[in-house]
């Protein structure tokens, strides 16, 4: 690729120089100096096709699986992403609240079934806007639940 000085050195000398001079017989119209070629259509046509509803049906999954579903790179997925308002993939937000939900099930106490509706409706709100962050309550319980199993996990290796 020529540098810009280069390009500004070609475009000062079109006055000197006719343009049939410089291309040698070559089409001017067809002659592209210092321009990049365009994307191809097919990437183009594909990273307009992934509409919000196509890529949030994904969140789920990484990032990776997500491209290859819907047939696209993982940059292109990250492009349209950023086009589409989604600053960052949140499958992690997902997996984490996801991962949550299950210790608490395990532990099936009276009050569990309001922190597992909690924890399914904030679940749902992220899907529907993954911008939003994770609530100061669900990052208590998650910190409460860490510590209940590392409680357990020293009580079953007998250390005090």
């Amino acid at each position: 690729m020529a540098s810009s000085n280069t390009i500004r050195r070609i475009y000062a000398m079109k006055d000197v120089y006719p343009i049939s001079d410089i291309t040698d017989g070559v089409n001017p119209i067809h002659v592209q100096v210092g321009s990049q070629t365009p994307p191809s259509n097919r990437i183009r046509s594909k990273r307009a096709a992934l509409t919000y509803n196509h890529v949030a049906e994904k969140f789920t999954m990484p990032i990776s699986v997500a491209a290859k579903e819907l047939g696209v790179s993982t940059s292109t997925l990250k492009y349209r992403c950023r086009e589409l308002g989604i600053p960052y993939w949140p499958y992690l937000k997902i997996k984490s609240l996801a991962t949550l939900e299950s210790p608490v099930l395990g532990f099936a106490r009276a009050g569990s079934q309001h922190i597992i509706r909690h924890i399914r409706e904030e679940m749902e709100a992220i899907m529907d806007n993954p911008t939003l962050k994770i609530s100061d309550e669900t990052k208590d319980l998650r910190y409460r639940m860490y510590e209940l199993k590392k409680k357990m996990k020293r009580k079953a290796t007998g250390a005090v």
